[in-house]
């Protein structure tokens, strides 16, 4: 993937010491990343980039909603996503490898793209199990219907097994004794 252009920070003309971008992640950003779990969304990106003589160092603090769909009763939510994460670039560096939060530019790179790095770093913000509700307010919580559904076919179910006749080729093999 070549990257969204919005998200590149050309830091070969930066000096050193401590500088500040913004950006803002809008649905248009999730759409350039055909698996993803989030489709919609807004997110607001502060980074405070510290350059040296041979590595950068990036805070990265984002805060804003991303659209999900509710484990439990199927409805889209806004997932409120808070975090802060560090990317340490080492620059000029052919032979050193990537690590998770620890990457390598070489000499011929003059940009680096932020779009990747926080397209993951905004995922891992949003949890595994993903349920609307929570809030007071009645567009925040699950379907009534669906789980008055969802409840009627739990409670269906144990009925169902209640009112069945064993069979009585199982109830022989209760008076089976074994000899260990």
């Amino acid at each position: 993937m070549g990257g969204l252009k919005e998200f590149k920070i050309p830091f070969t003309s930066l000096k050193d010491g401590s500088h500040d971008f913004k950006f803002e992640v809008t649905s248009s950003f999730f759409e350039a990343f055909p698996y993803s779990e989030i489709k919609k969304g807004t997110v607001h990106i502060d980074v405070t980039l510290v350059k040296h003589f041979h590595i950068m160092t990036l805070t990265i603090v984002m805060k804003g909603e991303v659209e999900q769909v509710c484990d439990r009763c199927g409805n889209d939510y806004q997932q409120p996503v808070q975090g802060e994460r560090t990317l340490v670039v080492h620059l000029n560096a052919d032979s050193f490898e990537d690590e998770d939060d620890l990457i390598s530019l070489p000499e011929s790179v003059h940009a680096l793209d932020l779009s990747q790095y926080l397209y993951e770093y905004i995922s891992l913000l949003v949890p595994s199990r993903r349920v609307c509700g929570g809030k007071p307010e009645g567009s925040n919580e699950c379907d009534p219907e669906m789980i008055e559904k969802l409840e009627k076919l739990r409670a269906g179910s144990d009925s169902e097994e209640e009112e069945k006749p064993i069979d009585p080729r199982w109830d022989s093999l209760k008076n089976l004794k074994f000899d260990n």
